[in-house]
């Protein structure tokens, strides 16, 4: 009986080894340039084994696919029942307080509903309590090219994702573009585009990052709406505020600037999404402004403490997975945009599997074509839970799927400094998934 048992498993272990082989020479066939970095961990999250790796130590960016673990720790922080509210207080003064909630979908006609609470209420004077967390506009591990306008400022002032449209028309009997803004909220142009073959608008602050006034230069060969991100998110909820209260023709006198709620104030009126309906943003569009704002609301009420900063979401995260963090793992936004992250897929993996114990958690990520999965790995319909990464010269991919012998895998791939076409490289990954999916 032992012979027969020992047989099995020296023939499960030369089975195993086989396939670990053949995905070994898979990776070994493929090149990513004489610069590139190549992290692979695949792990069977059934019995803990590791079915392959490769540089499993070596610290690399992870991208978007570091929005995974931001996101997960704030999930089980703020619970899978949080909603992110935007209040209306009364304090004994009868003075009205606006207490803003991080709340990435709050849209104008949320805040229309909201306003329509103070109808019937006497009050004296208006105020918005923006303690939430602190004004870091962004993280200063950013690049240039990474803030505005390829990124809205990191503001607890959100609503209508803080974007205006502005309409670029060309006209075909003169030389002369028109910008058009039919939005309360203006935003001051120098408009120096002319009429062009080649349709190449240019936007820049050439007076400084503190600027509100933007040049606009180029050619224009068609006309376009622009979705600019708003150069002050403070100014632009107040004038959505406004409007909400013109709407509800409700009158107010004072200027309405930033207080905190007193603490024997008594909420009057809310309005508010699920962290599920937030969580698509993240997890399914990889939207960095959204990534941001939740990780300092989660790290807002982990401390038990407003005005926070961008440092202290990043202890709360140290502290979360300080198990599976080595030395050099090192994280400097929520997003996973800037190039001062540094990870294993070894330690992404050991995180994500704490994560994935949660079924809530693993069921808001996306599955195949779903989100920035869109047409990849449609062979493994919902079996697959995973995020992509893409940044220059750089593609990662984790996440967890069930192959076709019913084993759990988890698996993190990152590919970096490699100077192949972004399409070879997530090709290269789906094969790689489809060969553990055969195999195992």
């Amino acid at each position: 009986m032992k012979k027969i048992f020992l047989s099995l498993l020296v023939g499960v272990f030369f089975a195993l080894n086989v396939h670990a082989n053949e995905i070994n020479k898979y990776v070994k066939s493929n090149s990513f340039g004489d610069d590139s970095k190549v992290g692979i961990y695949v792990l069977n999250s059934d019995n803990n084994k590791i079915i392959y790796k490769k540089n499993e130590c070596k610290y690399l960016n992870p991208a978007s696919i570091l929005k995974l673990l931001t996101f997960g720790v704030a999930y089980d922080v703020l619970g899978s029942d949080y909603i992110f509210e935007t209040s209306l207080y009364q304090d004994a003064e009868k003075n009205i307080y606006v207490k803003l909630g991080g709340d990435v979908l709050l849209t104008q006609k949320d805040l229309n509903k909201l306003v329509s609470s103070l109808k019937n209420v006497s009050y004296k004077e208006i105020f918005i309590d923006d303690s939430i967390f602190g004004k870091e506009y962004y993280p200063l591990s950013w690049l240039d090219e990474d803030k505005w306008p390829n990124q809205r400022m990191i503001s607890p002032y959100i609503v209508d994702s803080n974007y205006v449209d502005v309409a670029i028309n060309r006209s075909s009997l003169s030389k002369k573009i028109e910008v058009i803004q039919n939005d309360d909220y203006k935003i001051a142009f120098i408009n120096e585009l002319t009429v062009g073959q080649i349709h190449n608008i240019d936007i820049k602050r050439l007076y400084g990052d503190d600027s509100l006034i933007v040049n606009l230069q180029g050619t224009v060969a068609k006309d376009e709406i622009i979705h600019f991100p708003v150069l002050n998110p403070e100014i632009y909820f107040n004038v959505r505020l406004n409007q909400a209260l013109d709407e509800n023709n409700i009158i107010h006198y004072n200027i309405i600037t930033p207080k905190k709620v007193p603490v024997d104030s008594v909420k009057i009126a809310s309005v508010g999404h699920s962290i599920d309906k937030v969580s698509k943003l993240i997890l399914h569009n990889s939207d960095n402004f959204s990534a941001e704002v939740v990780f300092k609301v989660a790290a807002s009420k982990y401390f038990c403490k407003d005005y926070i900063t961008l440092d202290e979401a990043i202890k709360m995260f140290n502290k979360f997975y300080a198990p599976f963090l080595t030395e050099g793992d090192i994280i400097a936004d929520a997003s996973g945009v800037s190039r001062k992250n540094f990870l294993s897929v070894k330690t992404i993996s050991n995180c994500l599997t704490k994560l994935l114990k949660c079924d809530k958690y693993k069921n808001l990520l996306p599955s195949s074509n779903e989100g920035t999965l869109s047409e990849r790995l449609g062979f493994l319909s919902d079996n697959l839970r995973a995020k992509t990464g893409t940044m220059k010269s750089l593609s990662s991919l984790a996440g967890i799927f069930k192959t076709r012998n019913n084993t759990n895998v988890v698996f993190v791939t990152i590919i970096q400094d490699s100077n192949k076409r972004k399409s070879l490289l997530k090709n290269f990954e789906n094969t790689l998934i489809g060969l553990i999916y055969k195999k195992y």
